[in-house]
């Protein structure tokens, strides 16, 4: 447009020094002029509303993108959270696993490391008891009596007379110490209770309860009832059993042991709470022993199972 108003006012220049124009021609020109300058506004006005929508544009676009930026980087801050918790909860998951696990090796190291050291007590005890019995023949031989033969005396018709040797008297075999003897019957139910005789050994260990209540051995004989029935998986009587030793011998050192059972006892019933609470007694009396250590690990391991429901009492 631009170039044809150039054209325009150099044609009227042309005219007018050429003294050729018209009135008409000049009219005609004015008014071609005026169209253009009037196009010309438009055109400017239109140049400026498209400026104005670009800038509107521009801006709206710079809005979005930064409104899609703060999407993207929330989306990934989120998606990293979780992938963190997830995480989280999975070592938490395997800390706890690990904790339980020690502690089933911790409790399976403790008693395998009792049946050693009851194993070595009993070979002694046998040793002993095989010395004792080598004593005792060695004893009786000395003891038997010497038979001398007489010398034989001629008779009349030549021939030796031997004079008759006298009577030997029947030994005496030493009394039947079975029921008796209370050493041989705790070592018979110990027996029994190693090769997994467990009603056998219990028979064995009431017995010697009842037939020597004042022996040292006693309150050996009520732990190991208790252990016999343990060991078959009757924990109320096995319960009922450690309860009656620990009312007997609070002071005995298988006290920590006791206490230790029956509290596995409750918790193998369904008892957990119960069984956390003799857990925690036992740490509080006797915090240096090995008890004390299985208790801590088995009540991380009773609380790794969930938290412990209290059961309400019935309102009457």
């Amino acid at each position: 447009m631009l170039g044809n108003f150039s054209l325009l006012i150099s044609c009227l220049l042309l005219i007018m020094f050429s003294g050729c124009a018209t009135t008409s021609d000049m009219d005609s020109l004015k008014n071609d002029i005026s169209n253009i300058k009037s196009e010309l506004a438009t055109q400017r006005k239109n140049s400026t509303e498209i400026r104005t929508n670009l800038a509107a544009v521009s801006q709206d676009v710079t809005a979005l993108k930064e409104r899609t930026e703060g999407v993207v980087k929330e989306y990934a801050f989120t998606a990293i959270r979780e992938s963190q918790s997830s995480l989280l909860t999975q070592t938490s998951d395997l800390s706890k696993e690990l904790q339980t696990m020690k502690g089933r090796f911790d409790e399976n190291k403790y008693f395998i490391d009792k049946a050693i050291k009851e194993l070595i007590a009993e070979k002694e005890l046998q040793q002993a008891k095989i010395t004792a019995l080598e004593n005792e023949m060695k004893t009786l031989k000395a003891r038997e009596p010497v038979v001398k033969e007489d010398v034989p005396e001629k008779n009349g018709t030549g021939s030796a007379e031997k004079t008759p040797a006298p009577p030997v008297s029947p030994e005496v075999k030493p009394e039947d110490s079975g029921p008796k003897d209370p050493q041989r019957l705790y070592d018979e139910a110990q027996i029994d209770f190693k090769e997994k005789r467990y009603p056998e050994a219990r028979q064995k260990f009431e017995k010697f309860v009842k037939d020597f209540q004042k022996h040292a051995l006693t309150p050996n004989s009520y732990y190991w009832t208790g252990e016999s029935l343990f060991a078959e998986k009757k924990y109320e009587d096995a319960i009922l059993a450690y309860e009656t030793f620990l009312k007997k011998y609070p002071d005995n050192d298988k006290v920590k042991g006791a206490m230790l059972k029956q509290a596995y006892s409750f918790i193998d019933m369904g008892d957990r709470k119960t069984g956390k609470v003799i857990l925690e007694r036992i740490i509080e009396k006797y915090p240096t022993s090995k008890e004390a250590e299985l208790a801590e690990k088995k009540i991380a391991e009773v609380l790794a199972k969930g938290p412990i429901k209290t059961k309400k009492k019935k309102k009457k």
